[in-house]
Parts: structure tokens; sequence; C-alpha cells
């Protein structure tokens, strides 16, 4: 593992996250470093699934219509803000907060359990790289 401060220097710049467009942000998370250092511990991981969420205008985002609570508050910062929340009682997800205020190996696919958005739940919003064991399995990953 490389030393806390060669992750540092190669940090996205806040402009990164600061793209209009939740796809291409989401397509281009896909492959990055995540890295933490929490109580003198260095963790990493690769990114290697995400899911786009077009606030206010998207059925499936949890800011839909203008939703505004203390759990959709950091929804409406500027971008570049990462938050933690558990989904379901079970499942805990990172989430990074986007927006101003040849053959790839990275597929699209319909977003998974957002059966509640209606057609909003069939946008190909969701960025996987191909047969990567730590994905999440589900059909749609073969049928795009």
């Amino acid at each position: 593992m490389k030393p806390l401060n060669e992750y540092y220097r190669n940090r996205l710049p806040f402009d990164f996250y600061r793209n209009n467009n939740v796809c291409t942000v989401a397509k281009q998370l896909i492959g990055k470093i995540l890295v933490t250092y929490f109580e003198h511990t260095l963790t990493t991981g690769r990114i290697v699934e995400t899911e786009a969420y077009n606030g206010v205008i998207d059925k499936a985002s949890h800011a839909y219509g203008g939703r505004f609570t203390n759990r959709t508050a950091v929804m409406y910062e500027p971008g570049g803000i990462a938050y933690v929340y558990l989904c379901y009682g079970i499942h805990h997800l990172f989430n990074v907060v986007t927006n101003k205020t040849s053959k790839s190996n990275i597929l699209a696919t319909p977003r998974i359990g957002v059966d509640y958005a209606e057609e909003d739940a069939l946008l190909p919003y969701r960025f996987i790289v191909k047969e990567h064991l730590q994905v999440t399995k589900h059909v749609y990953n073969k049928t795009v």
C-alpha cells in the first residue's frame, strides 16, 4: 500500500464532482481508489460499481421533487461531499454529491431496488466493472 501522502497528492479535484451530468461522474468513478484514514488506519479499495441519481428530477432519488429533510440536506451541498447512510437497515452505502451549486469493460445498467421510481427505475444509471467478483449480482449485469 502506498503512503497516505501519495494518495493525497493524487486525489480528484472538487471540479471533478461539480459536473452536472451525474452519469458522467458515476462512470468516471469506476476504477478509482477510495481511501480512508480513521484512527491511524489507512484503508483503500477500488470502486467497481456505481449508481447515479439525478436529484430532484429523478424519481429514484431521495431528493426527488425537492424533498428536503435532515437525511437529504447533504444532497443540496456543492459537489465533492461524501456521506454514508444505512440502506434498508442492512447495507452502508457510500455516496458522493455531484453538481455545481473503443470498448469498455464498464456497463451501464438499470438500477437495483428502485421499482417505486416507475420508468426512472429503468434508466441506465448503474455502472459496473463487467464480471468483477465484488459487483452486486443481478440479472441486469448479463443483459446489457
